[in-house]
């Protein structure tokens, strides 16, 4: 695929809204194509992703595992960023994520978001943002379960 037909599809992607298109080409240049089957492991809680991954084609299934009798989530939308987080921090992940179907992926290195992040510093005051942003809505939804569970703090 080209580079400019990669840099589009980042651009189609939430958090990669905040790179201009020169920064998603550079982006795209460092950008690794993954095919999964149905039935593969994309990754499990515990392990260190390398980067974050946009969705391409297919079905993925997250389970989170520090919540018991959690229900996995079904991730089916082109475009859904996976593990952005991972592009800003080395940390295990919290979740399994399991092909539901076969799955093509974009996977966009953290050390390559890292040399954008170094070369253009609005781009990490945009990347926290988001990223607090998200994991507010995050924390959020998981009080709002406790409520509805009847777990208290």
């Amino acid at each position: 695929m080209q580079l400019d037909d990669t840099a589009h599809i980042l651009g189609s992607a939430d958090f990669f809204s905040i790179c201009n298109l020169e920064q998603r080409r550079m982006l795209a240049f460092a950008s690794e194509w993954i095919k999964l089957k149905e039935g593969d492991v994309l990754f499990r809680a515990g392990q260190i992703s390398p980067g974050a991954y946009v969705l391409i084609s297919g079905e993925l299934l997250s389970t989170h595992m520090e919540l018991p009798n959690a229900k996995p989530v079904l991730i089916d939308k082109p475009g859904t960023v996976i593990a952005e987080l991972a592009l800003i921090v080395k940390r295990p992940r919290r979740a399994d994520v399991v092909c539901k179907s076969d799955v093509q992926l974009l996977m966009v290195p953290r050390s390559a978001f890292s040399k954008i992040m170094q070369q253009f510093p609005d781009i990490a005051v945009k990347a926290e943002a988001m990223v607090r942003s998200e994991m507010t809505k995050y924390i959020s939804s998981i009080e709002e379960a406790k409520k509805i569970v009847g777990i208290k703090k």
